[in-house]
């Protein structure tokens, strides 16, 4: 692996696709057909999509009746949470649904009697506009003359999507030709015990400590947020019974996807996880096949914490001081996250009623997916809070949104420092991360539909089923240094917390105390080695129905949901010159034992999902391999770009006397910690020595 270029790890970058699908009809043969539609009948495709989107409002008029909806509390309540819309990305995602209806109308009633092929007939549509006079143009044109804040389609990495009709249907299961395995089947079979050893020879030296994997997320949380469709009333949608079977047909919503289990042993029972297509974005005022909404702002500027919109920031402000809410207690290195309250608990919980336990608030739905998504939160809402209290102290003057925006400004800046500085190179190597400083790009700002629902999930693979404690009672001081007690297995540890038990349902009793031992621990824990394999805390393979959501099977889901190509094309696309045309030309990327497992789930190698075949790679000079260090690194130089714009000159300034900061010091200054190491990605170590924050 050392023998890759890094300069040609963003091919993608460069240009397009380096290879095309074969060909149907010539483009001139297409526009020919098509553009002898008349005008009156493209109003009236259009108008019967208007039809069709009418007819669904009353089925789910019927759907609610029967009490087909989510539950609060239950586990498509949970799931529902981690892409929970907002009012505008509904708003956004059923004018998108308008669109793409009326593209397949066109698709069925022009193109496949004229023997189009779907992807060809996509093509000729995302140039033609929709028809003057139709009131879905009037729809579309005010949406995209509105201050939509954060709600823009998911760009595609190689400009196709993999639908079987080319707009939006995705490859069946079973029964046909082309079909493909079902995601829980994929993820069942990749599974390990979690005690289990590979048989790969070559193993990977691993100094990555659990903060690596925890970032990750914060960083996912601030640039995707895929979200799933509504109801017309806004009403969520449920494709799963209560007992967790498949629905009848005629409960199935048209945007249900469920994950589906099929027994295929003497004890296995059939399951179903809730998957509801994600929310459609508009893009432009053209036809055009289906591209998914990112919710997200697609900028590291902390609007996880901060929120997307400008309505959503200003529920989470105090209002007074330029300060954040919080739960107080004393200092502001002790305060907590605010709790939700009773109308908001449903949005950030899978409680039935808010009183049930713990629930925070923050700027995204997902800030109580785990305690190392709660840590991370509370530690940047300290720091917003104890840099407004610095600034107030030297101007006495500034009103409270004065202080509120420097602080703002401050603390997105200490994020940014620490992700590109820190953060980024533990991810892909050094070499990679300086490299994509150098490259200059002007395309398009949003993030990639392969960064967003895949290459940024892979830290799922490196999560643990438990957080064991490593604070305190491991420590040993002496000689003015602090040095950490290597657990080994014949040293036992009690946990802090099974994860488990803590997705979308808090139940520890969150204290600063318990804080300070969460964020010591998570430094002195090695990650899970990055693979194909994940720990049952984050997929369910037992013999019962779920309990919890089997991430690897929604992702996998996702993935086919968002039209992403096979695994080959982004490997051809980043690393080879010429096709991959058989399992052997992915040896040299996947360990031959993982590689020998794939060739038990995928009929053939041109069927392996991006997600499966970007976490099966062996990591290669950072944390993941090749082909997601590709789609990071190609999405990060996007990333770079935009933290070019200009700051305002006052912030600019304030900025500067921050650049000190380094993820040492915020940990030290925004916790209770006596010491953290001096790369907060890496356990501590001879090379990696312990800074006391007495000292920072």
């Amino acid at each position: 692996m050392g023998g890759i270029k890094y300069i040609c790890l963003l091919a993608l970058i460069i240009g397009a696709s380096l290879l095309t699908i074969g060909e149907a009809k010539s483009s001139r043969d297409v526009d020919a057909e098509l553009n002898r539609i008349p005008a009156s009948k493209w109003l009236q495709l259009v108008d019967s999509a208007l039809d069709s989107v009418k007819r669904q409002k009353r089925l789910e008029d019927s759907l609610l009746s029967s009490d087909i909806t989510v539950r609060n509390g239950s586990l498509s309540h949970a799931q529902l949470l981690d892409t929970l819309p907002s009012l505008a990305s509904k708003e956004d995602s059923i004018i998108a649904l308008k669109i793409l209806k009326s593209s397949l109308f066109v698709y069925n009633s022009e193109c496949l009697p004229n023997e189009i092929d779907g992807d060809d007939c996509r093509s000729y549509l995302e140039q033609k506009p929709l028809p003057e006079g139709s009131s879905l143009r009037t729809e579309c044109e005010n949406l995209i003359r509105g201050n939509r804040e954060g709600h823009n389609a998911f760009r595609r990495l190689l400009d196709s999507s993999h639908y079987r009709n080319g707009f939006y249907e995705m490859f069946p299961n079973s029964g046909s030709r082309d079909a493909v395995p079902a995601a829980w089947n994929i993820s069942k079979k990749l599974y390990e015990a979690d005690d289990s050893q590979s048989s790969e020879e070559e193993i990977v030296e691993n100094n990555s400590n659990l903060g690596l994997a925890q970032w990750a997320q914060f960083v996912e949380h601030d640039l995707s947020k895929p979200v799933s469709q509504s109801m017309g009333s806004g009403a969520p949608i449920e494709c799963c019974s209560r007992d967790q079977n498949n629905l009848q047909p005629r409960h199935h919503h048209p945007a249900c996807a469920p994950i589906l289990y099929q027994p295929d042993g003497k004890y296995d029972v059939p399951s179903c996880l809730n998957y509801v297509r994600s929310a459609l974005s508009v893009a432009d005022c053209n036809f055009g096949g289906a591209e998914q909404l990112n919710q997200a702002t697609g900028s590291l500027d902390l609007s996880q914490l901060y929120g997307f919109t400008l309505a959503a920031e200003k529920k989470l402000r105090a209002l007074q001081g330029g300060l954040l809410k919080t739960t107080p207690r004393g200092e502001y290195d002790n305060a907590l996250l605010p709790m939700a309250t009773d109308t908001e608990g449903p949005s950030f919980c899978a409680r039935e009623r808010i009183g049930d336990g713990t629930c925070f608030a923050a700027g995204d739905s997902r800030v109580n997916s785990n305690p190392f998504s709660i840590l991370i939160y509370t530690i940047f809402m300290r720091n917003h809070n104890k840099l407004a209290a610095e600034l107030h102290q030297r101007n006495r003057r500034w009103n409270d949104e004065k202080l509120f925006q420097a602080a703002k400004a401050i603390n997105v800046a200490i994020y940014r420092q620490v992700v590109l500085e820190e953060w980024l190179p533990a991810v892909l190597g050094g070499h990679l991360a300086s490299e994509i400083r150098r490259k200059q790009y002007k395309r398009a700002l949003e993030v990639s539909n392969e960064f967003g629902v895949a290459a940024i999930r892979f830290y799922f693979s490196m999560l643990p089923n438990e957080l064991q404690n490593l604070a305190r009672n491991n420590v040993v001081e002496g000689n003015d240094k602090i040095q950490y007690v290597f657990v080994g297995k014949e040293q036992p540890t009690t946990n802090l917390f099974e994860l488990k038990e803590e997705i979308y349902k808090p139940k520890l009793q969150y204290t600063s105390a318990k804080l300070n031992d969460i964020l010591e621990s998570i430094l002195n824990q090695q990650t899970m080695d990055m693979d194909s394999t994940y720990a049952g805390g984050v997929v369910w393979h037992k013999s019962t129905k779920p309990t919890h959501a089997d991430i690897l099977a929604f992702d996998i889901q996702r993935g086919r949901d968002h039209g992403l190509l096979p695994y080959h094309r982004y490997l051809e696309s980043c690393f080879l010159s010429k096709p991959v045309t058989s399992w052997k030309d992915l040896e040299r990327f996947i360990p031959k034992d993982v590689l020998e497992k794939l060739k038990t789930i995928y009929s053939s190698w041109a069927d392996v999902d991006l997600i499966v075949g970007g976490i099966s790679e062996k990591p290669v000079r950072g944390s993941v391999g090749p082909t997601f260090s590709c789609i990071i690194a190609e999405q990060f130089v996007h990333v770079l770009k935009q933290h070019e714009q200009k700051l305002d000159h006052n912030h600019a300034q304030l900025v500067e006397e921050y650049r000190h900061f380094n993820g040492t010091k915020l940990l030290c200054l925004n916790s209770g910690l006596s010491a953290v190491p001096q790369n907060i990605f890496q356990l501590p170590s001879a090379s990696n020595q312990m800074v006391s924050c007495g000292d920072v």
